[in-house]
């Protein structure tokens, strides 16, 4: 007995020191404590011993085993998790939901990015006016670009929402992105697939479940089909035949990440009491005539359920993408959107894709389409975006700066003299590498056309 108390007495020591056996990783977001460092100084003012407690704490032997029994303790007997309401927000039977997903429900999420529903009406119309020009200069170059409106579990299943326990705005204007988008979208004539849409549409005949009841991201199988749908659309938007989804039969299976990924940020011992749900291989058909386009993705995690599933390979010969537009994946050139030249890469590009669910729409894209429009240079409308007619005009006004100002034009006596220039043609010579500098420094001011004004918020979802 001795012995055997010795023994779990060090035991985390011991596993912490050799990292046997190995356990399985707790799930959710992990902040590293940095190893402090010890000296003289820092343990006699007690700074060392504050610092070290949080490491130890995070770098505790057995620990992933211990806080997953501590947590299911507090499940099993008392219903409750150590999880945040900040996390995970729990529906009727056993049903759980992200918490900004239950605020958008109640139209409550536009709070976090606007003062007041006009406020965000606005915000969005002007971002519908920016993709609307993207989309126009892209064409121009034979690149499509569209808005996929991706389904919310909010949307898809409310039945099994929480009541609302927020009440406080009930009283005031709201909006909902996912409404004014739609209506916005078509009234200007941005390309858009509103998947969203099409899951109400099919929700009551479905003979699989559109989001799974511990997760937050559609279902796996749903998604394949979300997929299927939007390269049917590429081909419509493109005119090209691409290669199709040819899905394999269907499976039951335990819930496979992210079906359960809400379930997953509990840490316990055993899942929850759940169904099971369907699962599928997927493969590309065998069309020797499809063409495998470059597609460039910018969206949120809903788009990792179909990364996580689709041999990109055998569909796109590229398929970059900008997650959140700032972390690049599946390019091995680049780790961040910082890294490289935009303009270059979008024009390498034949589809860019804006794919956010419902809840994510309220942030702008993440300002791809405004950094994507200065980037690429183009002209607002009134110039039929001919970049060689408006920097003429910016050379014409620097000529007349430079005319106006002595010192400049006594420089400009003395080139001319030098290169055997006319004073005019030393002029503008000097005005164009003003301006050409301006360009490759990225300090030149670019226009950005002006939004439309006729917007009626009360038209888009705004009560």
């Amino acid at each position: 007995m001795f012995a055997l108390t010795a023994v779990l007495l060090f035991a985390s020591m011991l596993q912490n020191i050799f990292n046997l056996p190995i356990f399985k990783p707790l799930k959710g977001v992990v902040v590293e404590e940095a190893k402090p460092e010890f000296t003289f100084r820092n343990c006699c003012d007690g700074s060392f011993q504050q610092q070290v407690e949080p490491y130890l704490k995070q770098h505790l032997g057995c620990r992933e085993p211990l806080i997953r029994l501590y947590n299911q303790y507090l499940w099993d007997c008392y219903g409750k998790t150590p999880v945040t309401e900040g996390q995970v927000t729990f529906g009727k039977d056993g049903w759980m939901y992200e918490p900004w997903v239950v605020a958008d429900h109640y139209q409550r999420q536009f709070r976090y990015y606007a003062s007041d529903s006009t406020q965000m009406a606005t915000m969005l119309s002007e971002e519908a006016q920016r993709v609307l020009q993207l989309q126009e200069i892209l064409d121009s170059y034979g690149i499509k670009l569209f808005v996929c409106l991706v389904p919310a579990k909010d949307l898809i299943c409310p039945e099994y929402l929480p009541e609302n326990q927020d009440t406080r705005l009930d009283n005031e204007p709201k909006i909902s992105a996912r409404f004014f988008n739609e209506e916005e979208y078509t009234r200007i004539g941005v390309n858009h697939l509103n998947l969203e849409q099409w899951f109400l549409q099919i929700k009551d005949t479905a003979d699989f479940m559109l989001f799974p009841k511990t997760g937050t991201h559609w279902s796996r199988y749903a998604a394949l089909q979300g997929a299927d749908t939007l390269i049917r659309y590429m081909e419509h938007l493109g005119g090209i035949n691409m290669h199709n989804l040819v899905i394999g039969p269907r499976y039951l299976h335990r819930a496979i990440d992210p079906d359960d990924d809400l379930e997953s940020l509990l840490n316990l011992m055993r899942p929850l009491p759940r169904p099971k749900y369907w699962y599928a291989d997927v493969k590309a058909d065998d069309d020797t005539t499809a063409v495998k386009p470059k597609i460039i993705v910018i969206g949120d995690s809903f788009w990792w359920t179909i990364a996580a599933q689709l041999p990109f390979g055998e569909f796109f010969s590229e398929s970059p993408y900008w997650y959140y537009n700032s972390t690049v994946y599946y390019d091995p050139r680049y780790n961040s959107v910082d890294e490289f030249d935009l303009a270059e890469e979008l024009l390498t590009a034949d589809f860019v894709v804006l794919f956010y669910c419902a809840t994510q729409q309220y942030r702008m894209n993440d300002g791809f389409t405004q950094k994507a429009i200065e980037a690429l240079g183009q002209m607002p409308e009134g110039v039929d975006w001919d970049s060689t007619a408006y920097i003429e005009r910016e050379i014409q006004k620097t000529i007349a700066r430079l005319l106006a100002d002595h010192n400049s034009m006594d420089m400009i006596r003395e080139k001319a003299e030098t290169n055997g220039f006319s004073i005019e043609e030393q002029l503008r010579a000097d005005a164009e590498w003003i301006i050409n500098y301006q360009i490759l420094q990225g300090t030149f001011n670019w226009p950005i056309r002006k939004k439309e004004t006729n917007t009626k918020s009360e038209d888009y979802g705004i009560q």
